[in-house]
């Protein structure tokens, strides 16, 4: 059964993920500051089109919104919080994904390498997530590591998007991810404050995490070869999730 109170919470969360306050996200619906605070305590919900304009805002798919999407299979085991920053603990199975893929093994050395995914942010990402179909709801695009742990000829990089099926256009490469259990934590200022920023990149995390957060909580890297993964919020890359591989110790 749908449950309005905690489809309040969800709002909140991605209200306050995005950094917008209440005011703001009147202001960008045409509603009143009250009808906001409403929705997010679960007295009354948005009508459909205040609902998807609500999407709109935040980035996120209507099912997503109103928790009637399932199709990823992410499984929350554990959540953990130093201080007022929250990390999750997070199973995912195998996961298929598309876009551009780069291999350090065909290049002729690490900084060629390097070069050749600094040279693809910047002209041709936007190109690669046109030419992607049937990309998974709610729609992120993702910056993916794989081994970079390891030596350098075995790691790769990708500008992907989550798709439902291998069935892409010529020129979309496909990556399969290795299913593995994941930290996943969220640039909110919670998570940059333990930086001792007011706001922080999602790469920054990995070293937190990394370097902090596994040690005192008994993980360590994953062996299977899963990836470290910067899941963007917004078009601008500014906002969003870092998920890293780990093992129980």
């Amino acid at each position: 059964m749908f449950d309005q109170v905690n489809f309040g919470k969800r709002l909140r969360e991605f209200r306050e993920r995005k950094m917008l306050t209440q005011k703001e996200v009147s202001v960008k619906t045409g509603v009143s500051e009250q009808a906001v605070s409403k929705w997010e305590n679960g007295i009354c919900l948005p009508d459909i089109y205040n609902l998807k304009l609500l999407a709109r805002i935040l980035n996120v798919s209507v099912d997503c919104l109103l928790d009637t999407e399932n199709d990823s299979g992410e499984k929350v085991v554990d959540t953990i919080k130093v201080g007022e920053a929250v990390f999750e603990i997070v199973e995912k199975p195998e996961t298929v994904f598309a876009g551009k893929m780069f291999y350090a093994k065909d290049f002729t050395d690490i900084s060629a390498f390097n070069s050749a995914i600094d040279a693809f942010a910047a002209d041709g990402e936007a190109s690669v997530y046109n030419m992607i179909t049937d990309a998974a709801l709610p729609v992120s695009d993702i910056h993916l590591s794989v081994n970079f742990w390891l030596s350098e000829k075995k790691r790769a990089y990708g500008f992907v998007r989550e798709v439902s099926g291998e069935n892409q256009s010529e020129g979309v490469d496909i990556y399969k991810m290795p299913a593995s259990l994941y930290i996943r934590a969220h640039t909110d200022r919670a998570a940059a404050q333990l930086l001792s920023k007011e706001q922080c990149e999602i790469w920054e995390l990995f070293a937190y995490i990394r370097d902090y957060f596994m040690p005192a909580h008994g993980f360590k890297m994953a062996d299977n070869g899963a990836q470290e993964l910067e899941v963007f919020d917004t078009a601008e890359h500014k906002l969003g999730y870092a998920y890293m591989p780990v093992q129980r110790c």
